[in-house]
């Protein structure tokens, strides 16, 4: 039976090397499934384990070794959280925009489909030239924001909270025509 560590007195360089082994690939994994690269997860990791850290050699953080992997990547989750809630117009794509409608449109009937139909495209026809074109540039052309920004002399973050506003007022006339239908 392994005795378990205390991670107090353990040697720092091994138990910052089984640290990083332990965590690194979750972190990089987590990360890449909510929007971010290698680099951010790089960026993100470091900074997690560097407070964790510290709050080991502070006293602050009192538990084992299990725990301490745990504590890790508790960091590192609302670390990015953080970052992706501060850059949220910068980075985040949003991936409610389209699964909105499709929840909205899902229906039993070919009428109800129809109506559906009928509905969002009046809806789109009342958002305005600047909206519709961009969200049929995006979503039906699949041109990237990017290239969007360029047409339309923006800058690509501009371009994405642009693109937002423009769904949310797309979403807001879909359920109002929805409501006055019923």
């Amino acid at each position: 039976m392994k005795l378990p560590i205390d991670i107090r007195t353990e040697n720092p360089e091994r138990l910052l090397s089984k640290a990083y082994k332990d965590n690194f690939d979750w972190c990089k994994s987590y990360i890449r499934k909510n929007n971010g690269s290698d680099a951010d997860a790089a960026d993100n990791f470091q900074e997690s384990i560097s407070i964790a850290w510290l709050n080991l050699r502070s006293g602050k953080f009192q538990g084992d070794a299990g725990q301490f992997n745990a504590y890790i990547r508790q960091i590192c989750r609302y670390k990015w959280i953080n970052q992706l809630r501060s850059t949220a117009s910068n980075r985040l794509v949003l991936q409610e925009d389209l699964s909105t409608f499709s929840e909205l449109i899902e229906s039993n009937s070919i009428e109800e489909d129809s109506n559906n139909s009928m509905r969002l495209q009046a809806s789109f026809a009342g958002i305005g030239e600047k909206c519709r074109d961009l969200l049929s540039r995006f979503y039906f052309n699949k041109e990237s924001l990017a290239s969007i920004a360029q047409v339309m002399d923006t800058t690509e973050a501009s371009m994405k909270t642009i693109k937002y506003r423009c769904m949310m007022r797309l979403r807001k006339a879909y359920l109002e025509r929805l409501e006055d239908d019923e």
